[in-house]
């Protein structure tokens, strides 16, 4: 009983001494403001790019974008100036930023934009804004940017975490000491050796890139880390929808006199119609229902039989060869909506 007591009071004394140095040493108030905190540094090269590019069509997405569409071959295909605004590790959140704090405040606006997706993601705010993605987030984020704090953090914390977040220091600001002691954790050694940080990232690159590893390794963690979108509430469109930033996009494109266009890519987890879960088919029938509704267009790819096994890396990710095939599908779909939009305007006058 008297070591547990020691225990129980070294504890408190600890948390005691945290809570005065971690305010100090990050300039924290306390408490703090619930969630994380944003600074003003945008990337502007985003927006840079749309401008000189003069760019119709703009294309957001993550890792599937890169690999799956060929801006230039879309270009050639569409006959319509294209820029591709794709941010590996991205989700949701960081696409409403885009279009919040670069499309909407460019100085050119496209036509078009497209946000290419798979199944629930567009409805699932708390998805990659943690750990390493949180540097995404923050790279898009204002620090007026609380809609983001709102939908993908606190709203995320049960009530105890929101206690926890604003009353301990050592909770609250657990991604910033994480950040710390990784960043001691990796270089202070190499820098004793001569290897200055960016030697240390260099180096890591080189020897962790993902040829490196093993590929059953890669596919069980993306299918660890997709698990996420397949829970039963992430399928409930209804229920997620108000607390989604799928609206706020909506609203963005619309006040912004932009053409959204979602377009749902393919993945060998669920490649036929017969292979998806009733519970996803609801899902995405709601889904393109809702946007139907809103003047969104959507371009569902997910059981394409042009698009083989063979033309797939992983799982998600299309090789070279697959992009080559589903940049000039895509092309061909657009084609037909253009028409489809120049038809209808025609008809109007």
């Amino acid at each position: 009983m008297r070591l547990f007591f020691r225990y129980i009071l070294s504890l408190g004394i600890l948390l005691a001494i945290t809570s005065l140095i971690i305010p100090m040493r990050y300039d924290l108030s306390y408490p703090k403001k619930l969630g994380p905190k944003f600074d003003n540094s945008i990337r502007r090269q985003y927006m840079r790019d749309i401008v000189e590019k003069n760019a119709e069509l703009v294309l957001i997405g993550d890792s599937v974008l890169v690999l799956s569409v060929d801006p230039e071959q879309l270009e050639q295909l569409t006959g319509k100036s294209t820029y591709s605004l794709s941010i590996p590790g991205s989700a949701s959140a960081v696409w409403y930023l885009a279009m919040k704090n670069v499309i909407a405040k460019s100085t050119h606006k496209p036509r078009y934009v497209i946000i290419v997706f798979r199944d629930t993601i567009l409805t699932a705010p708390g998805y990659r804004v943690n750990g390493k993605y949180f540097t995404l987030v923050d790279m898009l984020a204002n620090t007026d940017d609380t809609l983001v704090i709102q939908k993908s953090f606190i709203q995320q914390m049960s009530p105890a975490e929101q206690w926890a977040d604003r009353y301990l220091p050592l909770y609250g600001s657990r991604l910033r000491l994480r950040e710390t002691l990784d960043y001691y954790t990796r270089y202070t050694l190499t820098n004793l050796t001569g290897c200055d940080p960016q030697c240390n990232d260099n180096a890591n690159f080189t020897v962790f890139q993902d040829l490196n590893l093993d590929s059953n390794l890669l596919v069980e963690a993306i299918a660890t880390a997709e698990s996420y979108l397949y829970t039963p509430k992430q399928m409930d469109f209804a229920a997620q929808l108000d607390q989604s930033f799928l609206p706020d996009i909506i609203r963005l494109a619309q006040e912004n006199n932009l053409q959204l266009i979602l377009v749902r890519t393919k993945h060998l987890d669920t490649p036929t119609e017969a292979s998806e879960s009733a519970p996803l088919k609801g899902y995405i029938q709601a889904l393109k229902s809702y946007a139907e509704q809103n003047g969104v267009i959507v371009l569902d790819f997910a059981y394409d039989k042009r698009l083989t096994s063979d033309l797939f890396v992983d799982s998600h990710h299309l090789s070279e060869a697959g992009s080559i095939v589903f940049t000039k599908m895509l092309a061909e779909a657009l084609a037909l909506t253009f028409d489809s939009q120049a038809t209808y305007a025609q008809n109007r006058k």
